[in-house]
């Protein structure tokens, strides 16, 4: 299962967002199908479980469990909840379900980027038995909010914002899985207006 990880000042930009954007937190996209939503700061953990037009939402407050709630869609396209087995009083259910909506719209129409690409690393034979196991625990994806050029988006942890306009891309070797190795040598990339870089070596680094 992914996982969204929010701080608090995440938590504001969301809401921020989902205020500019009430058309498309309404239409309750479902980029996941099964998601936790996890705060570190105050250890909320939100679980969420599409079903076509059904939701299930679990809460868990560090080690403490607090129920669940199933929701189905109303004809106005609203949530209504039909099973509420959740331990907390109803402005507290809605901020779940606000939580919850907000980050399956960002995800579905914020800009999301890919993660870095990784240097391919040497390629070492597994055993069935090894092979079994990697397939069945399969590959779970962190995702944090970014603010990318003013746009906030759900990327995954590990995953940078490509530089607008022209850059330098450095020299640097690159390594294949034959064991070849060559060196690219420094290149421009992009497009529009070349921008400078600012390096700081030693000193005052703020």
């Amino acid at each position: 299962m992914d996982k969204v990880e929010l701080s608090v000042a995440d938590i504001e930009a969301l809401l921020a967002w989902r205020d500019q954007h009430q058309n498309e937190v309404r239409s309750h996209p479902a980029p996941l199908k099964a998601v936790e939503i996890v705060m570190p700061h105050n250890g909320y953990c939100i679980k969420g479980i599409r079903d076509g037009q059904r939701l299930r939402l679990h809460l868990r407050q560090w080690n403490t469990q607090l129920g669940n709630c199933e929701f189905v869609r109303r004809p106005d396209e609203m949530w209504a909840s039909v099973k509420n087995r959740m331990k907390v009083e109803k402005d507290d259910l809605q901020s779940v379900l606000t939580v919850y909506c907000s980050v399956m719209a960002l995800m579905a129409y914020g800009r999301r980027e890919k993660p870095d690409q990784e240097e391919p690393r040497e390629i070492r034979q597994k055993s069935p038995h090894q092979k079994r196991q990697m397939k069945k625990q399969g590959k779970r994806t962190t995702y944090i909010l970014r603010s990318i050029n003013g746009t906030l988006s759900a990327v995954p942890r590990g995953s940078h914002a490509s530089p607008s306009g022209i850059f330098t891309v450095r020299g640097h070797y690159r390594h294949y899985k034959s064991g070849k190795v060559v060196w690219v040598a420094e290149y421009k990339k992009g497009t529009g207006k070349q921008k400078g870089k600012t390096y700081k070596i030693g000193g005052d680094k703020k």
